[in-house]
């Protein structure tokens, strides 16, 4: 279980101090997908950005196997997190395989460290493209590339910012099915997302945030929430009317 407890992140600008994040507590289970919901600058990719340890103000705790992880090396972090970014942030003069064995050159040498990157790169179905440059392959391609990276030192979770904001319904489609497998192999899965289809057809656990503070938590084992709920009237809030279970 990674566990977020009392969360909150200031910052300041040039006349005020903006709460970004305010005394936010969560869990994280293995074994499941969590969603961190909201609109646009609600704080859920500042929350995640803090739980992958790319925020440094924050004050609270975030609890990993019932160990603090800011106090854990980066190397040791990497194997507890994976952090997939919205820009999906490759090296653009490495190539693919270079990409993904890069993470590894730190604990293996070269000969393993390029035998595990392509066998991952082989379970997402990249490994024909080891030898393309990123500038070289689509949205969606980069991507999975960039999952494969993350996935190099074998974390417990993978971390998702905005994972759909620039695929197209069938890339889209397969980040579905990569998530799902990853579930099923014993990940935790996070993902910040305002996509309100691609929340719909992954949803198990999810929290609601809204201006940096959690409104609204739901899990699948809980029944199906009234449409008055914010999670529900986010997932369903569309520009043509639809109908349906919240968990389809």
């Amino acid at each position: 279980m990674l566990k977020v407890k009392n969360i909150s992140l200031l910052k300041k600008n040039e006349s005020k101090t903006l709460i970004i994040l305010n005394d936010i507590s969560i869990e994280l289970p293995r074994n499941g997908i969590t969603l961190l919901l909201g609109k646009s600058g609600s704080g859920k990719t500042s929350l995640l950005r803090c739980i992958a340890q790319l925020e440094k103000g924050y004050t609270g705790t975030i609890v990993c196997d019932d160990e603090d992880i800011s106090k854990y090396p980066a190397p040791m972090r990497s194997q507890k997190l994976g952090f997939v970014s919205q820009s999906y942030a490759l090296f653009p003069h490495m190539d693919v395989i270079k990409n993904c064995a890069h993470p590894l050159l730190i604990t293996h040498n070269k000969k393993v460290a390029y035998d595990i990157a392509e066998s991952i790169l082989n379970t997402l179905d990249m490994g024909k493209y080891k030898r393309s440059k990123p500038h070289e392959l689509s949205g969606g391609q980069q991507q999975r590339v960039a999952i494969a990276r993350a996935l190099s030192l074998d974390p417990n979770y993978l971390l998702f910012d905005e994972p759909t904001s620039a695929l197209d319904p069938e890339n889209t489609k397969l980040l579905i099915d990569i998530i799902r497998k990853l579930r099923a192999a014993g990940k935790g899965v996070i993902i910040a997302s305002q996509d309100m289809e691609f929340s719909r057809r992954i949803l198990e656990n999810a929290y609601f945030l809204e201006n940096g503070e959690l409104v609204e938590k739901y899990t699948s084992r809980d029944e199906t929430p009234n449409k008055e709920t914010k999670i529900s009237d986010f997932l369903f809030k569309t520009s043509t009317e639809e109908k349906g279970s919240l968990i389809s």
